[in-house]
C-alpha cells in the first residue's frame, strides 16, 4: 500500500466503471491493457494492478444500462495510436471522434458497454 503524505488526503487506488456483463467487460479491459483478471466476486471484477500503472481498473455490474455521456472518463496514452485504435475495435469496443488540441492527438473510444475513454498519441521527446 502506498505511503500517505497526509492522513486526511484520500489516495486514489482504482477507477471503477459500471458495466452490464462482467465477463465481457473484464475480457475487454484485461486484453486491451494486458492486465490479469484477478477475480469476479458478486457484482465486481478486479483487474491486476501493473507496476507501471498508477491506478487499478475495477468493474461493477449494474442493472441499469448506460445512458448519456460519462461524467468522467479514463485517459490513456499509446506509442502507436492507430494500433491502439485497432485493438479497441478487435476487442469489441468502438471508435468515436479523433481530436486535436495544440500538439495533442487523441481518439475517444467506447468499451462494449459504451463507457467513453480516450487514447492519446504519445508525444515524442
Amino acid at each position: 500500500m502506498a505511503e500517505f503524505q497526509d492522513g486526511g488526503v484520500p489516495l486514489m487506488i482504482a477507477a471503477t466503471m459500471d458495466c452490464s456483463d462482467l465477463a465481457v467487460s473484464a475480457e475487454f479491459w484485461s486484453r486491451l491493457l494486458h492486465l490479469e483478471v484477478k477475480g469476479i466476486i458478486d457484482q465486481f471484477a478486479f483487474l491486476s494492478a501493473a507496476p507501471d500503472r498508477k491506478v487499478a481498473i475495477w468493474l461493477q455490474r449494474v442493472d441499469e444500462p448506460k445512458t448519456g455521456k460519462n461524467a468522467a472518463h479514463l485517459d490513456f496514452v499509446a506509442q502507436d495510436l492507430e494500433a491502439a485504435e485497432k485493438r479497441v475495435v478487435e476487442l469489441g469496443g468502438t471508435l468515436g471522434e479523433r481530436s486535436t488540441w495544440q500538439d495533442f492527438l487523441w481518439r475517444t473510444c467506447r468499451d462494449p458497454d459504451g463507457n467513453e475513454f480516450d487514447i492519446m498519441q504519445a508525444q515524442s521527446t
